[in-house]
């Protein structure tokens, strides 16, 4: 069924398009409009602009973008109704539709994610069976409410619970393979569950489906974590654990904590800290970086405080400084991780920690070079040079010249000695182009005359009506205006006045550059018929071809007088065509 009109206009009318881009990337305010690293395409600098004046946001490198609705179906990769559905929610506008936001064949196995989530989850909360994992549960901290609000639920110790559930509910072996929630013998190619006695963590993507688990063994057996494998829908390479809850606190701080454990996430996410996510290992893939680039501006490094949470957090902090990111640190005790901490030190206690005990990474990394330095001076020379390299890194002059103070105290060198060891910063060009004032190719003076026209008549719906018939393919041959005017013809059917932002929903993606372009473009107001009919003259070359029609005719009273039937017929059919192709 067809959302209304009216409808559409509502939400797009009482939805910030700055609000909704900077929920899911970090906008910096330049001029009239906002700028953020694109979120359809890598890049170093911003190039994906935001118009808060006209409502749209459009990366003029990779062409995506456009309004609300087309801006939130490219991001979530969803259908125009479940955009429109989601954007209605929060202004109490009801969206009839039962459009999926994602792949029939994804969404089967979402199902049965949420269909087992919710299985395994009454198992632990109601059931001999889930008694003790419960109580595991309990004594390490985790409150009722929590368990309840995620969902961790319990695989009891059998081999085929899963697959005997799964296939009660209409789904096969194979599908559930697929999903992850089976294992398969190659040998006989039998079917059993890939979770067995173990504590169940759902996880979720970052649109909030249930794609995959964590499992815990609660009895001591390896591996003490057992993962879902990858799959269509779980692919670790594009997850955080818990940015679905975390991001609108990631936009609110612009930083991100990241730590390594999910039920330390769980944890924390007792207190109030909320901007907290877990990676999927230590190993941040191309995807996630990109993702941690577009959320915020800082990431605070959480890791575990022992010697692999130390080479992890100098692992990860080295490429993210290099990306060019504020990169934090918060320094567990040794020997402890995040829930630990909270357990033997309380809540309270963890957020001053939180609050007050950020150090940027660079002092961590001066304080973990040092100490391996020790006393050996070639070992002390060539750490020093390290971490005075990684200092050009730093863009906020503040917080380097902080660090430089600081890191020389660490190494106990004068701190003019230190300075001198920095190589000049990378120098870094801006790339993005604000949505007022694009950039295109020189155009042609027909382009320019075309331009002028579909401008016209994009502010003008009743020279649009009057004239629409006349603007052909022959008059606009630049594709893009023809197409732009013929969507334009569509548009004012159902709408008065021209709005860009809703424009854009009647016109294919690949225009918005263009309608952008031309919606910037200034022109005088009283436009009168006689200066269209000038320009469509001269488009339609009209003008220029008098001379040509002149001398047809000439040639064509020739033939007449000669009684050449043939040339006649032949010169007749030329003028015919000519005019047809001027419309004399």
């Amino acid at each position: 069924m067809r959302i209304p009109e009216e409808t559409i206009a509502k939400i797009k009318d009482e939805t910030d398009i700055t609000e909704l881009v900077a929920s899911y990337i970090k906008l910096e305010r330049r001029g009239r409009n906002y700028v953020g690293l694109c979120p359809f395409h890598d890049e170093k600098t911003p190039s994906f602009s935001v118009s808060p004046d006209k409502q749209i946001a459009h990366c003029f490198g990779c062409k995506k973008g456009g309004n609300v609705f087309q801006f939130l179906m490219e991001i979530e990769n969803v259908s125009f109704a479940e955009a429109a559905q989601k954007l209605g929610e929060p202004l109490n506008i009801k969206i009839d539709t039962q459009t999926n936001d994602v792949a029939e064949s994804d969404m089967t196995l979402i199902r049965m994610h949420d269909y087992m989530t919710d299985l395994y989850h009454h198992l632990l909360m109601n059931t001999n069976e889930g008694e003790k994992p419960l109580q595991y549960m309990l004594d390490r901290g985790f409150s009722p409410e929590l368990i309840r609000s995620e969902k961790i639920g319990f695989a009891p110790n059998m081999s085929y619970f899963a697959k005997n559930a799964l296939l009660e509910q209409g789904y096969n072996e194979e599908t559930a393979y697929q999903a992850g929630l089976l294992s398969r013998n190659e040998e006989n190619f039998s079917y059993y569950d890939r979770f067995v006695g173990r504590i169940m963590i759902p996880i979720k993507n970052h649109q909030g489906h249930h794609v995959g688990f964590t499992a815990r063994s609660v009895d001591g057996s390896e591996p003490k974590y057992l993962n879902t494998p990858e799959t269509e829908i779980f692919k670790k390479r594009e997850l955080f654990f818990n940015l679905h809850d975390a991001r609108k606190y990631v936009r609110k701080l612009d930083n991100i904590i990241l730590m390594e454990g999910h039920l330390d996430v769980l944890k924390v996410k007792m207190t109030k800290v909320k901007h907290i996510v877990a990676t999927m290992g230590t190993e941040l893939s191309q995807e996630n970086l990109n993702l941690l680039e577009r959320l915020a501006s800082n990431v605070t490094i959480m890791f575990d405080g022992d010697s692999a949470g130390r080479n992890a957090t100098l692992k990860v902090g080295d490429i993210l400084l290099q990306r060019g990111m504020n990169v934090y640190v918060q320094k567990i005790p040794d020997k402890m991780d995040p829930d630990e901490y909270i357990e033997t030190y309380g809540d309270k206690q963890f957020e001053q920690f939180i609050d007050e005990r950020q150090q940027h990474y660079l002092h961590f990394k001066a304080e973990m070079l040092r100490h391996d330095a020790k006393e050996n001076d070639m070992k002390f020379s060539k750490n020093l040079n390290i971490i005075a390299g990684d200092l050009k890194y730093v863009k906020d002059r503040i917080a380097a010249e902080r660090l430089v103070t600081s890191i020389s105290s660490i190494f106990g060198v004068d701190k003019n000695v230190l300075s001198k060891k920095i190589p000049e910063p990378v120098q870094q060009t801006q790339d993005y182009y604000p949505i007022d004032e694009p950039v295109h190719a020189q155009l042609s003076l027909r382009q320019k005359k075309e331009r002028y026209v579909t401008r016209i008549m994009m502010t003008n719906p009743s020279y649009l009506m009057e004239y629409k018939d006349n603007l052909d393919e022959y008059v606009l041959t630049y594709k893009p205006y023809y197409d732009i005017v013929r969507g334009l013809c569509v548009y004012f059917e159902t709408h008065d006045v021209f709005d860009l932002s809703l424009a854009l929903n009647y016109l294919d993606p690949a225009l918005t550059d263009t309608l952008i372009e031309l919606d910037g473009m200034s022109i005088h107001e009283d436009v009168s018929h006689s200066e269209i009919n000038d320009y469509l003259e001269d488009l339609s070359g009209i003008r220029n071809s008098e001379n040509e029609k002149q001398e047809l005719n000439r040639k064509l009273e020739i033939a007449e007088q000669e009684n050449d039937i043939e040339l006649q017929i032949k010169l007749t059919q030329e003028l015919i065509e000519l005019n047809r192709i001027y419309k004399m």
